[in-house]
């Protein structure tokens, strides 16, 4: 039996209201060479029974305390067995027949393969990575499909809270590896998740950044220039909500 292509996982904790819907978009997805792997961090909320209820159509499912989000990822990654990781988050859903439409594209030259995403707020999100990957994470983890290989010497750093996946973004980028942009729509997302909280975003942005970058002129310059672009969004923002 050949081993699966894609390893899809997904972290779990206290995600009962919108857990079934993700695991339903993908088991309903039509290819086979899929795995699906849960890593739940010890739920309380009748997230454990859902999985339960689906545990025939997973190839790997825990249930257990963690040390946060990207401590459950690694977990996952030691369990993979695909060539090609996604991680879905448990109130994300994959676009229907997505699968189908990037297995073509996964080729072992490319270190990750990645298209866009749609926020619940209806703001579509163009994946990217490039030179402004050092500002800020322009690449959604829920929009990318990252080559196991990219693991063989790499961990989520479980001390960050948000911006760790920044911090293999940036690895990739600046090792200057073959990557693919593809315009297709890859998951719909959650718009308040961990990594929208501003404040952390910036500390740990800055965290990462420093790993690749080792300029502190430049780094506070890339700091002041990120401070002024989240602003300036905010005061956008503020105008449209108070408009008259």
């Amino acid at each position: 039996m050949r081993s699966p292509l894609i390893s899809v996982i997904t972290v779990v904790y206290n995600a009962y209201p919108t857990l079934e819907a993700t695991i339903q978009s993908v088991i309903n997805q039509s290819q086979e060479l899929v795995e699906y792997l849960i890593i739940d961090g010890g739920s309380t909320d009748g997230s454990v029974e859902i999985i339960r209820k689906y545990e025939s159509r997973l190839a790997a499912w825990c249930s257990e305390p963690d040390n946060g989000i990207y401590d459950a990822m690694n977990k996952g990654i030691d369990r993979a067995r695909g060539d090609w990781l996604y991680f879905l988050g448990a109130d994300d859903k994959l676009n229907e027949g997505v699968l189908e439409l990037i297995i073509p594209y996964l080729k072992s030259t490319y270190k990750v393969v990645f298209g866009d995403v749609i926020f619940d707020n209806g703001h579509r999100m163009h994946s990217y990575l490039g030179q402004r990957t050092i500002l800020q994470n322009t690449l959604h983890h829920q929009s990318a499909f990252y080559n196991k290989s990219n693991f063989e010497n790499f961990r989520y750093d479980p001390s960050l809270k948000i911006a760790s996946d920044y911090d293999l973004n940036m690895k990739i980028y600046t090792e200057k590896q073959p990557v693919l942009y593809i315009p297709v729509l890859v998951a719909y997302c959650y718009a308040g998740g961990a990594s929208s909280l501003l404040t952390q975003s910036l500390q740990e942005t800055n965290t990462v950044r420093k790993r690749y970058v080792k300029s502190n002129l430049k780094n506070l310059l890339l700091d002041f220039f990120l401070i002024m672009y989240y602003s300036q969004k905010k005061a956008r923002r503020f105008l449209y909500n108070h408009r008259v």
